[in-house]
């Protein structure tokens, strides 16, 4: 595109461009920049704009963001966060605090991811700018999912409501109270047990997604890893299952097995390719991520749910 039809941006960095940094990029290839199509905003790459009028260069490579002029300011943000020259601590605090003020329905978490800061740290920047934050019923997290904040008080309902209505089904418990299923799962399970009300219940049992960790320590001395225990004891696993008859020798159990095996290639894979994956799509590719482990933790509780049914009957 032209140089001089971008439009500057609105940008993160409190402290403006560094001159430094811009006569540094003007002696390398320029890479495109990030131009949101519909504005012509420059998302990302304002010292890169900057060395390329330097050089009086006329064209500058670009790439181009569809999507809202509302939403320009967080991609700007995950891109400054991702790469290139980084973003100060009070940066990033000034930026979530503006994502709040525009996006106060998103998460800490959500918000945190955006802005490279930890999701306590967001919360500290919600309380102390509650008089510019507008007040919202519901959190967005990472995942895109919608939350409420009365989260206790829809868990009394949904409680009062099977109290009443002993044979409802999951479906019906979470549309009474506006709980999700394993939510509605979980208290079902509470109940039975005949556990009492707590102020502060139980996460329901859920199985942990390894960290990503550096494959080159496998082979190093000392205690293994986290990682490395979590291997051996999915190899274990598995391994005890093949031995069970009843997988062993009957067909279905036999392709439950090879479905099983066929998945810890894909671990290796995802590990190999995450070198792959644009920074600027990392958040988007953690989201899938987390939304895959969400599927494998439903598919847990649900064989939780059928053994405890079991147990019961």
């Amino acid at each position: 595109m032209p140089v001089g039809s971008l439009v500057v941006a609105d940008s993160p960095r409190l402290g403006g461009l560094s001159r430094e940094h811009v006569e540094v990029l003007a002696q390398c290839a320029i890479e495109p920049i990030l131009v949101h199509r519909d504005t012509r905003r420059v998302v990302d790459g304002m010292h890169r704009l900057q060395a390329a009028r330097l050089r009086g260069e006329n064209l500058i490579p670009v790439r181009y963001l569809d999507g809202p002029v509302g939403e320009v300011f967080i991609h700007s943000v995950m891109a400054n966060v991702a790469h290139g020259l980084p973003l100060t601590l009070k940066d990033r605090k000034a930026a979530a605090g503006r994502i709040l003020v525009s996006h106060p329905n998103l998460s800490d978490r959500a918000i945190g991811r955006i802005t490279g800061l930890s999701p306590k740290t967001v919360g500290v920047v919600r309380r102390t700018s509650s008089e510019e934050v507008p007040q919202s019923k519901v959190r967005v997290g990472a995942d895109g999912r919608s939350r409420p904040l009365d989260a206790a008080r829809r868990r009394e309902a949904a409680r009062a409501f099977l109290a009443e209505h002993a044979g409802a089904t999951l479906h019906e418990i979470a549309a009474s109270a506006g709980v999700s299923i394993s939510t509605a799962c979980e208290i079902r399970q509470r109940v039975r047990r005949g556990e009492q009300n707590e102020q502060h219940p139980p996460l329901p049992r859920m199985r942990a997604v390894p960290e990503v960790r550096d494959r080159n320590r496998t082979g190093s001395s000392g205690p293994p890893t986290d990682e490395q225990r979590t291997e051996n004891g999915r190899v274990q696993r598995i391994e005890t299952l093949a031995k069970d008859p009843s997988l062993r020798l009957t067909e279905s159990g036999r392709a439950l097995l090879r479905w099983l095996n066929e998945r810890a290639p894909d671990l290796e894979a995802g590990r190999q390719l995450m070198a792959a994956v644009p920074l600027h799509c990392a958040v988007a590719v953690a989201d899938l991520a987390d939304t895959y482990a969400r599927e494998w933790q439903r598919f847990a509780r649900a064989l939780d749910q059928a053994v405890g049914d079991a147990a019961e009957r």
